[in-house]
């Protein structure tokens, strides 16, 4: 028993030591678990902030004056004034994505219990603020009308519904991004990394030196597995910490060692997925061809991106079955957001160690067909 530790141990530095001389990888992993994190986290966030508009005042009453001033920051952006005649020139050219066209006599016609129309034209070529900016400008101007011609109408109400936000309170994208961000990226890492290392001795010849030492099949594929479920563990770890806590801002609610705990058990889980499809495949454009959708299926059906429950039942079912991920990604969620304990978490724990251990057991079995 002593001895095969030993075996493995050595086994690991070696793996390590080949690792620490590959420089692009090297670099790569501080890129994937740093500057990636935070672009994709907040430098590609597709909240609403500081939305460009204009407002065209064919009015020129108290109301419009009022209107205007109720568009302010942070949503939006300060209004620009322009006249009707360039208002449809401006979007063209990318300008504004909301131009707001107030009628003339506006006020004056509403005051009268005239129909009159306000205006809103949306650039739907920027997708992913158009939906979202139209419905926060159109609930701001119905206010603020209110508030005028019929003030403390709105808080009239016998039932008054208040929303509390928990786990993120102002509700920014930036705080579920970046920690869903850094699952994919431990996803990606170490498929990548696990499996490239076992057709790297391959392609070298450098597996026929393993064979020659006085060591098991077994010794062999856990080196791999914790060599490089170390650095991505450390990586992601120090990302969590420097990066995400650090740097973007993000609270950790939940017990950084039962973080670590459950992301070990989970590289186990996937560097054993990497080897098993590596076992299938004998030079590393076959690897990277297979691996790309299994990469796909693993984030886009975790329900990191997406929920579970949006999910057809039986895909959902399946997933719950097969992709570790699915179970990572309730569990990060549930210890990094709500500070979740073991108690509630364990049944995500058993869910990816089982799927570990039947991957890691496949490897094991089809080891000596990778030899030869």
């Amino acid at each position: 028993m002593l001895r095969s530790l030993l075996n493995t141990l050595r086994l690991t530095i070696k793996e390590l030591r080949a690792l620490r001389g590959d420089k692009v990888m090297i670099v790569l992993i501080v890129y994937i678990f740093s500057l990636a994190v935070w672009m994709v986290s907040m430098a590609a966030s597709t909240e609403v902030n500081d939305l460009s508009v204009a407002v065209v005042d064919e009015d020129h009453s108290p109301l419009s004056a009022r209107l205007i001033d109720s568009i302010q920051e942070p949503l939006f952006a300060p209004p620009a004034l322009i006249p009707p005649e360039t208002a449809e020139q401006a979007q063209i050219d990318g300008d504004y994505v909301i131009v707001v066209s107030i009628p003339p006599n506006f006020e004056h016609d509403l005051r009268a219990g005239h129909t009159t129309t306000l205006l809103l034209s949306v650039d739907a070529t920027a997708v992913a603020f158009a939906g979202t900016g139209a419905t926060y400008m159109t609930y701001l101007l119905s206010q603020a009308i209110t508030d005028y011609l019929q003030p403390g109408t709105a808080d009239s109400s016998l039932v008054d519904v208040v929303f509390r936000n928990r786990f993120n309170p102002n509700l920014r994208a930036a705080w579920f991004s970046s920690v869903m961000q850094l699952m994919n990226n431990v996803t990606i890492l170490m498929l990548i990394l696990s499996g490239s290392s076992m057709i790297r001795e391959r392609e070298h010849g450098t597996i026929e030196h393993v064979l020659v030492m006085p060591v098991r099949p077994h010794e062999i594929v856990l080196s791999k597995i914790l060599a490089m479920g170390l650095v991505i563990l450390i990586s992601s770890v120090a990302s969590l910490i420097l990066v995400v806590q650090g740097a973007m801002g993000v609270p950790v609610a939940g017990s950084l060692g039962l973080y670590v705990f459950g992301t070990a058990i989970y590289v186990v889980a996937i560097g054993s997925l990497g080897l098993m499809l590596a076992s299938f495949t004998h030079n590393m454009g076959q690897f990277g061809l297979l691996v790309l959708p299994v990469i796909v299926i693993l984030l886009l059906l975790s329900g990191g991106l997406t929920p579970l429950e949006s999910m057809p039942d039986w895909l959902r079912y399946v997933m719950l079955w097969i992709n570790p991920s699915a179970h990572f990604a309730s569990f990060a969620q549930s210890v990094l957001y709500r500070g979740s304990g073991l108690a509630l978490v364990y049944p995500e724990l058993l869910a990816i160690a089982a799927m570990a251990l039947v991957s890691l057991t496949m490897v094991l079995s089809r080891f000596r067909k990778i030899l030869s």
